[in-house]
């Protein structure tokens, strides 16, 4: 049994932080080179840095050509399967509702007045597939839009960093890489994973045992802020209105929860950032999802970039049903999940490799 004892960190790469963990020493220059990867990712794909590409998009206001490295084309690939799979509910635009919502470059987390009105396909934001024409990594617009590759990016750079491991140390050596609860795992003896529960990160609800295969998490639990909306003040102020009624069969029993014991007497409005692109809001009756994509399971394009692919379907099962998902992507992808509902309702595909806890 390999023991995993060399150990290598970035901790600020992403804004959530990489750790590798190798049973063999890997050569001197691998974090310089894996640090080169990372920034060279983020110059180009990273809505939180000026002088990326994405950021340059961002102000072109007539649009332009944007060239992109010729290994981007996979993250790319993914998105055009995800937005086809959903239709529509995972877009990269959805980067102008995050903005409008809060989620700025400047991490405002103030909402825009008018961003309930604007944010969306649905209320004539530009998606993927009318405003973006792509050619391999090239992207071309008419016009400013803002992107973001959140929901795959994370999971593309642990594949990166695998692939940089198996060069520099073997295809046989064990690694376990962890970007934020994003994983990829080749040990010959299964790791054991806990299910984080989204409504306290202390604890877990179940577990998972994974020996090679990337396996991805999402929930809203890290990633939320408060935001004053005045529709939301006027819903607390009448309990009996139906819009009220409305807003809270919706609202996550987490939101519902936070939001009466600490800003009830605030007016404030609980967001995050899994969005559904088409209303552009934050999707509100999933609590969390896990997803596993094995590399013997899939054909050669899924192998090279498992972690890329569960780190996308784990979002996409916010927003869309997971048989539904699943029947769209059989062609490209298979991968099995866990949902946990707002119900605190679980769900598992028939062959996840983990169980849920439950009370006798």
């Amino acid at each position: 049994m390999s023991v995993l004892s060399h150990i290598v960190t970035f901790p600020k790469a992403l804004g959530t932080g990489i750790i590798i963990a190798v049973d063999q020493l890997p050569a001197q220059d691998f974090h310089d080179v894996i640090a080169e990867m990372i920034e060279k990712f983020e110059i180009e794909l990273s809505r939180f840095r000026d002088d990326s590409t994405v950021s340059a998009m961002a102000h072109a206001k007539h649009g332009g050509t944007f060239d992109f490295s010729a290994t981007l084309t996979s993250i790319f690939e993914i998105y055009d399967a995800l937005y086809s799979a959903t239709a529509g509910a995972i877009d990269p635009l959805v980067g102008a509702d995050l903005v409008r919502l809060g989620y700025s470059p400047g991490l405002s987390f103030q909402m825009q007045p008018d961003a309930l009105a604007h944010n969306g396909a649905a209320h004539g934001r530009p998606c993927w597939a009318e405003a973006v024409e792509r050619d391999g990594s090239m992207l071309r617009t008419h016009r400013a839009v803002q992107l973001d590759f959140g929901a795959v990016g994370k999971g593309f750079i642990v594949d990166v960093i695998a692939d940089q491991i198996a060069d520099q140390c073997g295809p046989q050596t064990s690694y376990v890489i962890d970007a934020g609860g994003d994983l990829r795992i080749h040990t010959s003896q299964p790791q054991s994973i806990a299910l984080e529960d989204p409504l306290d990160t202390t604890r877990a609800v179940g577990t998972a045992s994974v020996s090679d295969a990337s396996f991805c998490a999402s929930a809203p639990s890290r990633r939320h802020w408060f935001v004053k909306d005045p529709n939301y003040t006027n819903a607390i102020k009448d309990s009996n209105t139906s819009k009220e009624s409305a807003n809270e069969s919706h609202r996550s029993s987490a939101a519902q929860s936070i939001e009466q014991s600490i800003a009830k007497d605030s007016h404030l409005l609980l967001m995050h950032h899994l969005l559904n692109a088409i209303d552009g809001e934050p999707a509100r009756s999933i609590a969390a999802t896990w997803v596993q994509v094995a590399k013997e399971d899939n054909p050669e394009n899924v192998r090279n970039h498992p972690t890329a692919w569960a780190d996308g379907i784990s979002t996409a099962l916010f927003v869309t049903n997971p048989n539904d998902l699943a029947l769209r992507l059989a062609d490209q992808v298979t991968f099995d999940c866990a949902i946990l509902n707002v119900q605190r309702r679980a769900s598992t595909s028939e062959h996840f490799p983990g169980t849920f806890f439950t009370h006798e």
